[in-house]
């Protein structure tokens, strides 16, 4: 029984089982453990109390070691408490001579013929959490975690490791776990058209017009002896103070090409002998070197779009777009800038509102002074048309009503 006292005192019941959030805390003091041990213990213990009668009693005799009691206990996960009381008295009487590297197996057996569609269910709502994760590594490399069907993971494993030995076989110089990757990445890669979005920032300096190069115009590039090249003939990449003199210099002149029309690519210039690209750093992937980078670059197509950003803080001051949807760029501009849901009167973060135009799209611009954060609610309540917002460039809203009403709301960072 639990007794709450906040503004007066009521008393709650609690089911057979169940553990209070400080029971770990209160158990560590009186006991003298850590918090997790005690926190292990009382957990089993609740867990027993009703479910496992029998094994409670063999662990409190000492006749039982409290890893097997826990054995029983994770094996009949998602049994009700009937269920459990019959696996208790069927597996019980044998738990003390049983060899411990069987009790877990013994149990699921026993709780399968005693309570199969439990289980059953038990696997289909495990199975509903499997996922796939992915982290950056060390420089270069990516982790991948993944929790799948055991079944899909068996026949995932055999094709791994049947792949992985015919790679060995060809490239004797590859290790298992060298060539078990390479096997992966090729069975998942397999009829799979590959796509990526890659931002590349250029400066644009808007004090003064800047010197338009003319088609066969040569002028100089400096270089930093750290930054790397791949060599065009080879696709070595190399460090460019490692290269002699005279390599240094004819990589140093670039000459503006000739413009062809029919050319669907951007080239920006062209390098002899070959071009040069630095690594990047790609969000939740970890470092990309520059090779990778450089491959992904010649081969993958790419859009154009334009991004203004102040020189010195960094800020986004303009976005075109066509598109409905906008950029994440906009997207959190406009979330930081609003704070809040701009319906006045509510305080819902801007973080899980809409993004909505002010006016409808297309003749709403998709741009940071033509959208505003609305939350569901005033979203759809905005749509019934009786309330026209007007958004300024200072990022004031204006409401108009229906009957000459206005009602004006200010950013977060301005209230």
């Amino acid at each position: 029984m639990e007794t709450t006292m906040r503004s007066g005192s009521w008393e709650r019941v609690h089911p057979l089982g169940f553990m209070d959030a400080m029971a770990a805390t209160e158990m560590s003091l009186a006991c003298g453990l850590t918090e997790g041990v005690a926190g292990r213990k009382a957990a089993l213990g609740a867990a027993l109390g009703e479910r496992f009668p029998m094994t409670r009693d063999l662990l409190l005799s000492g006749d039982l070691a409290a890893v097997n009691a826990q054995k029983v206990v994770d094996a009949c996960a998602g049994l009700d408490v009937e269920a459990c009381v019959k696996v208790d008295a069927e597996l019980a009487p044998r738990l003390p001579v049983m060899d411990p590297a069987r009790v877990t197996s013994e149990a699921r057996r026993v709780a399968t013929r005693v309570a199969g569609d439990q289980v059953a269910a038990y696997v289909a709502l495990r199975k509903r959490g499997r996922c796939v994760e992915v982290r950056p590594g060390e420089d270069g490399l990516t982790d991948w975690f993944a929790s799948l069907p055991t079944a899909t993971s068996a026949a995932m494993w055999s094709a791994v490791e049947k792949l992985a030995g015919e790679y060995r076989q060809v490239d004797d110089t590859l290790s298992v776990r060298e060539s078990c990757a390479d096997a992966l990445t090729d069975l998942v890669l397999r009829n799979v058209t590959v796509s990526a979005q890659v931002t590349l920032g250029v400066p644009v300096v808007t004090d003064r017009p800047a010197p338009e190069a003319a088609a066969g115009e040569r002028f100089r590039v400096e270089w930093d002896d750290d930054e790397t090249i791949i060599d065009a003939p080879t696709g070595e990449e190399v460090r460019y103070g490692d290269l002699d003199p005279a390599s240094r210099e004819a990589l140093s002149w670039v000459t503006e090409p000739e413009f062809d029309p029919s050319d669907r690519a951007v080239v920006l210039a062209e390098v002899s002998p070959g071009f040069a690209v630095s690594g990047t750093h790609l969000p939740n992937l970890g470092w990309v070197e520059p090779a990778t980078l450089a491959n992904l670059l010649k081969l993958l197509p790419m859009d154009v779009a334009r991004a203004v950003l102040e020189a010195d803080t960094g800020t986004l001051a303009s976005v075109n777009t066509t598109a409905y949807r906008p950029p994440k760029a906009i997207a959190d501009f406009v979330k930081t800038r609003d704070g809040t849901c701009r319906m006045w009167g509510c305080s819902r973060p801007a973080v899980a509102c809409d993004l909505d135009h002010v006016r409808a799209w297309p003749d709403g611009e998709t741009t940071p002074s033509g959208l505003e954060s609305l939350c569901r609610r005033h979203h759809c309540f905005k749509q019934q048309a009786r309330w026209r917002p007007v958004l300024s460039s200072d990022g004031t809203i204006t409401w108009h009503g229906p009957n000459g009403q206005t009602r004006t709301t200010e950013p977060a960072h301005r209230t």
